[in-house]
């Protein structure tokens, strides 16, 4: 007789995925990063981590020539796995070498080390997961989003997107949006700065491709991430977010 199919056993638990670790990982098959380094990202796992539940995972791009390590500082009170992810060396806009460009070689090299995130932590939800970032990381997130791959794009990782005074230029808002109906958007911008025109712009995009977005202008600031901001946003996202994600406002089925 035939011997009944069986599915495959599943992968053992990564020991370093406990409470409260903070984990580097390591992508020697990827080039450096754009600070010349090694290709790594830091993860950081909430003190009250529970592998049994459903977790969102946290991506912060840093501005300038970016780096790896995890921004809570705009999150409401929770458990999320925190990561900090590199920009590739080189992908440069060829009009302005410290802006980032080449978003398919970013989205590459990010959506591998995203994929390592999500086989060590195998409890993350997509559903419920923010990706942010400040100046470049602002325009990784906008460039990459526009990129269609048939292996996955940013938005079928991500249903937060947080941008700080980044995004919006003629060279990174080449391409479409896919649908962002039943995401989230969050973009604020300097009132002084000088990506103002670019970044409220920008979040008009978000709001017609359909995502629930707010806009909001920094008073008495110029190229920078407020600190007076991450009130706000913490606000939002206890209050507007994670109860919509969650499913007690059905905008968004959570996997």
């Amino acid at each position: 007789p035939a011997t009944p199919a069986t599915s495959a056993p599943a992968a053992p638990p990564d020991p370093e995925v406990k409470p409260g670790a903070t984990i580097t990982i390591d992508f020697p098959e990827l080039d450096p990063d754009r600070n010349g380094k090694p290709a790594q990202c830091q993860m950081s796992i909430p003190t009250g981590y529970d592998a049994t539940k459903k977790l969102p995972l946290v991506v912060w791009l840093g501005g300038g020539e970016g780096g790896n390590t995890p921004n809570r500082s705009f999150l409401p009170e929770g458990d999320y796995i925190a990561v900090g992810l590199p920009f590739p060396k080189g992908a440069n806009n060829p009009a302005q070498a410290n802006m980032v460009g080449e978003f398919d070689k970013i989205w590459a090299y990010h959506k591998r080390m995203i994929d390592e995130i999500i086989k060590r932590v195998p409890n993350i939800n997509r559903g419920t997961s923010i990706i942010a970032g400040f100046s470049n990381g602002g325009h990784a997130i906008d460039g990459m989003l526009r990129i269609k791959k048939k292996d996955g794009d940013l938005a079928d990782y991500f249903s937060v997107f947080i941008l700080a005074d980044g995004g919006g230029s003629e060279f990174t808002s080449k391409g479409n949006f896919p649908s962002l109906k039943g995401k989230f958007a969050y973009l604020c911008w300097g009132e002084t700065s000088p990506a103002k025109p670019n970044v409220s712009g920008l979040a008009r995009d978000f709001k017609g491709r359909g995502a629930e977005s707010v806009a909001s202008e920094m008073a008495d600031t110029g190229h920078a991430f407020a600190e007076s901001e991450f009130p706000k946003i913490k606000e939002w996202l206890s209050k507007t977010v994670v109860p919509a994600l969650n499913g007690e406002k059905p905008l968004i089925k959570a996997n």
